[in-house]
């Protein structure tokens, strides 16, 4: 099964696309569709009490995914490919469900029973986002503009853009009002008491070479960004004037001081440098010293590396109490890390790192065989948080695996080699999502573990 797959290659393909466009970046409902480029794996019911895994074009977005326009799939057993879209002007859509029934369409096998419950879209996509929204909230305008300056942070590029452009041109065009109020009132704009006649009559006016509007707004722009090209000043005749000018002068001061802070913070997110940050498409289960273990794999694109890196992973899944409470996202902490055990999760990232979740008696998955960890509803969710070494800002980078992108029987292919030319290691990143098959029972670790206590004691007894 598979065999083929041993030395999988998307050096064509980049690994992990994410989107850094700035009009995109700040939305957390955004599209998902095309995230990531090149073919990965997914699990499915081969229809037979077991397991396949097929290839498809891009990661799944549900249990019950959508598989658009599938040509050349390869089955798990190395059958035949099938091509699994239909001739017609629009492509059809497929889930798994009915993927596994075309598939076994003609063969007469029994059981096949479809899910019952329509399968809802993951919590956390590929690219980190949460699929959430929030609905009902009491004074949620009010409270979002209590809270100004982390709303500007959270909202779109054009909107601080549209803020930006209105406080300053809002502020120039407010105090020009107010001038040309103290200016008209003082009867500067009469007809005798213009810049060109002020000599001659002996007037004083609040402002110097002020004639309309115009020149009032010039003004306004002028002394809150104190430019001063030395044609308009204030006098001392009006003591109105002279507190006006200070105090458009501290406003300007702090709408630049506000609008910059915005700006560089907005900049300066870890948000960005998260998006550097790398999972693998498929989590795999494979056996390491006899013990069935969970294994992800992330990664680091740039050269910089996270200081006091590590990670976490966590089961939501539906649980049922004692009492009978159903709690359908359940949170479960697993137990991962870089050693043997999964117990180390702090890392030392300076190149790619597999994690290992060991699934023993303390693991929820310790039940659940391969039949289970495609059948059963839950999604892994993986949360990378670390130290931007030359900020010294935390970020989190977050990821998620459906039970069809869990691969059973499945191993990541290495990817650090030593470069002798350049005496250098080096780092294949274009395997970065390559498995092989390895050899692994469909059992479960319980089921494994009490035949080995039966083994065990048949063989006390012949003693």
């Amino acid at each position: 099964m598979w065999r083929g797959w041993r030395n999988l290659d998307f050096g064509k393909k980049r690994q992990n696309e994410v989107s850094t466009s700035d009009e995109e970046l700040d939305s957390d409902f955004e599209n998902d569709e095309g995230d990531e480029e090149g073919p990965t794996l997914v699990t499915i019911d081969d229809g037979m009490g077991g397991i396949k895994h097929i290839k498809v074009k891009q990661p799944v977005d549900s249990q019950s995914e959508i598989v658009r326009n599938v040509s050349e799939e390869t089955s798990s057993d190395g059958g035949p490919t099938q091509k699994l879209s239909s001739v017609g002007s629009e492509t059809p859509k497929f889930g798994l469900g009915d993927l596994v029934k075309r598939e076994l369409k003609g063969k007469n096998f029994l059981n096949i029973e479809p899910h019952s419950e329509k399968l809802r879209k993951r919590i956390v996509s590929k690219r980190g986002h949460v699929n959430i929204g929030k609905t009902r909230v009491s004074k949620r305008r009010r409270r979002f503009l209590s809270d100004f300056f982390n709303t500007m942070l959270d909202i779109k590029w054009r909107y601080v853009h549209f803020f930006f452009f209105m406080a300053f041109i809002g502020s120039w065009f407010a105090f020009a009002i107010i001038w040309y109020i103290i200016i008209y009132y003082h009867g500067d704009l009469e007809e005798d008491h213009l810049p060109d006649k002020q000599e001659a009559n002996g007037w004083t006016p609040c402002v110097w070479n002020i004639q309309n509007f115009a020149s009032v707004f010039l003004f306004s722009v002028e002394t809150q960004h104190t430019i001063g090209y030395g044609g308009r000043m204030t006098s001392e005749e009006c003591p109105e004037a002279i507190f006006i000018m200070s105090f458009q002068s501290i406003v300007g001061v702090m709408i630049q001081a506000c609008m910059v802070g915005i700006i560089f913070s907005k900049l300066s997110r870890p948000k960005k440098r998260a998006s550097t940050l790398m999972f693998s498409k498929n989590a795999v289960v494979c056996q390491r010293d006899g013990t069935n273990c969970l294994l992800f794999r992330v990664g680091n694109m740039r050269h910089s590396t996270l200081v006091e890196a590590h990670v976490r992973a966590i089961l939501i899944s539906k649980r049922v109490t004692e009492e009978g409470e159903i709690m359908p996202y359940f949170q479960t902490e697993l137990s991962v890390g870089t050693d043997s055990e999964g117990e180390e999760d702090e890392l030392f990232f300076i190149w790619p790192t597999t994690l290992v979740h060991k699934i023993n008696s303390d693991s929820p998955f310790y039940n659940m065989s391969a039949k289970d960890f495609l059948k059963k509803r839950y999604e892994i969710v993986v949360i990378l948080e670390g130290v931007i070494e030359q900020t010294g800002n935390t970020i989190q980078a977050r990821s998620s695996y459906l039970p069809n992108e869990v691969l059973w029987g499945y191993r990541f292919v290495n990817l650090l080699t030593f470069k002798h030319s350049a005496s250098e290691y080096n780092i294949d990143y274009s395997a970065f999502n390559a498995v092989y098959k390895a050899d692994l029972s469909q059992k479960s670790q319980k089921a494994k573990d009490v035949e080995n206590e039966e083994a065990c004691e048949e063989e006390e007894e012949e003693e």
